[in-house]
Parts: C-alpha cells; structure tokens; sequence
C-alpha cells in the first residue's frame, strides 16, 4: 500500500499528518527507499517556513502528539532526518521532545529512541535544514513519532512536524535470503571442487 501518516493523539489539528511525510514542503525531491539518504542530507535540504499545505500542526494548546507513519511495507530503518516546525516563540509549534516507536504489525510497538532533541528553529520566515537521527537499525512497516514538551518555548500553542524523510532500505524476503544462501553454498561447493 503507499504509505500514509496517521495523526493518533493531540489532532486532528490543522494541516494533514500526511504533509509531513509527502515531501512537499522541501526545496529538494526525496522518496524514502529510493533516494540516497546521506547523499540527500549532505546537500543540506531545506523546509519551506510556512504552514498552509505543507506541515501539521496538533490542536491548539496541546502539549503532547502523536503520529504514527505507515511506510506502506516493511523496510529497514537506520536514521531519520525531522524538519521541526519553527519556534514557538512567535506563537507557533515545534517538538520540544520526540520519542519513536517501532512495529511490524501497527498494534504492538517496540521503542527506537527516546528523548531527542530537534532543533528549535526560530520563526523567521527564513528556510530550515533538517535534523539528522542515527538509530540502531530496525525492520518496521510503521513508525510512530511521540511528541511532547510542546511548545518548545514561551508559551506558543501547539505541537508541530514540518517533514520527515526515512533512511528506508528494502528489506529481502524470507525466500530470497533463501536463494540468496543457496547460491552461496553452490559457488563454495565449486570452489572446493576447483581447489
């Protein structure tokens, strides 16, 4: 299926959770399982530093959010880079905190990291580089983001996600591997004969 973003708590909000994961927002295309990721994050891609279309924003005065990113299949995920939303200080949202959440299944989740900090990006209307997470790797069909600590500073009202980009490598399947194995005892087969 393709993937989707599902705002769990702290919502509907305004905007669509799915804004933050359609990539829309950034001065430069990236599709997660396709795109090169430290490539991509090494030319230092930007957010766009307005709201309508292209973030989420939770419901007004929220502390807490949840969204949960379904990545439409398996996949291998070793880092994440996290456009937060600009600075509260000028009454607008952002993460103060972020915990993430890993599961096969959508129902049981297993914790990835717990207690980062995104950059507190001020509300200047200029463009925002991303924050780059390096994470233990995992195979996961759906992330979930837990937000708190919202707003990050002086009393703006809302918790916020500009974009997130996954590092999502494929990951082979059962049978695949299989094969993959067979293979590799054939040619080590081969070579004892040879030798």
């Amino acid at each position: 299926s393709a993937p989707s973003a599902d705002t769990i708590y702290g919502g509907p909000g305004f905007g669509e959770s799915d804004d933050t994961y359609n990539q829309t927002g950034l001065s430069a295309a990236y599709v997660s399982g396709f795109t090169d990721f430290d490539t991509y994050l090494a030319g230092n891609p930007t957010h766009v530093p307005f709201y309508d279309g292209f973030e989420w924003f939770s419901e007004s005065g929220a502390t807490a959010a949840s969204v949960t990113y379904d990545l439409g299949q398996l996949r291998r995920i070793g880092a994440l880079g996290v456009w937060n939303g600009e600075s509260s200080r000028r009454g607008r949202g952002g993460i103060g905190r972020l915990a993430l959440f890993y599961s096969m299944d959508g129902v049981t989740f297993s914790t990835m990291a717990s207690n980062l900090v995104p950059t507190d990006h001020p509300a200047n209307g200029a463009w925002y580089p991303a924050d780059v997470f390096r994470l233990t790797a995992v195979d996961a069909r759906y992330i979930r983001f837990d937000l708190s600590h919202c707003p990050q500073s002086d009393g703006g009202p809302f918790c916020a996600i500009g974009e997130v980009a996954f590092d999502a490598a494929a990951v082979p399947e059962p049978a695949s591997l299989g094969l993959l194995g067979l293979g590799l005892a054939g040619l080590g087969a081969l070579r004892r004969r040879k030798g």
